[in-house]
């Protein structure tokens, strides 16, 4: 999980502010390995609790209604035999890997790419809007995946997505405070309450 600030900004968006000491979830890549140079957040199933805490009502029933009544596909391009990719914006990307991780044995989750030709570190921070941290959501739950993609993964995420946005809408202040629920306690949440 990353070490990130995150608030609500007046058009909406969620600001993201990446803070303290990083660890393995965040990264520069390489230099001359790329066209550009990236910060490569892997997101873990934290940071999506902590992306969605600071959405309005409003925005969170319209997560709520695009995951459950619209097609959850992105149209990932296939760059190598390693990844995915599908571009938010000029300077925002999602990467999906296909193969196994150095933190994991099976795909689990998603990185987004946030352009840094700087090479700034700590990376500056960033904005989402609505639409791309459904893009986020999506890419966690879309099942268009090789066949060394696991199905439970798409199950799992889907599950605590569900919960946490059910948690959200029903009880939003078991969400705030400095020690914020972990997804195990989210997903017990929803069931209990």
């Amino acid at each position: 999980m990353a070490n990130i600030i995150t608030s609500l900004l007046a058009n909406n968006n969620v600001r993201i502010e990446f803070s303290g000491r990083q660890g393995a979830h965040i990264r520069l890549t390489p230099k001359n390995t790329l066209p550009y140079s990236w910060t490569d957040w892997m997101l873990a199933i934290d940071d999506f609790r902590d992306l969605i805490i600071p959405l309005s009502i409003v925005d969170s029933d319209f997560l709520i209604g695009e995951l459950l009544n619209t097609q959850n596909k992105l149209p990932f391009n296939a760059i190598n035999a390693n990844r995915q990719e599908y571009i938010l914006s000029d300077d925002k990307k999602i990467v999906r890997r296909l193969d196994a991780g150095k933190v994991r044995n099976k795909y689990q989750t998603v990185a987004l790419f946030i352009k840094n030709n700087a090479r700034r570190w700590l990376p500056d921070s960033l904005e989402l809007n609505r639409n791309e941290i459904l893009s986020l959501l999506k890419a966690m739950i879309t099942l268009d995946c090789p066949a060394n993609y696991y199905l439970r993964d798409s199950l799992r995420n889907l599950q605590y997505l569900s919960a946490l946005l059910w948690v959200k809408k029903e009880n939003p202040k078991l969400l705030q405070g400095i020690k914020k629920p972990k997804a195990n306690e989210i997903f017990r949440i929803s069931l209990v309450r």
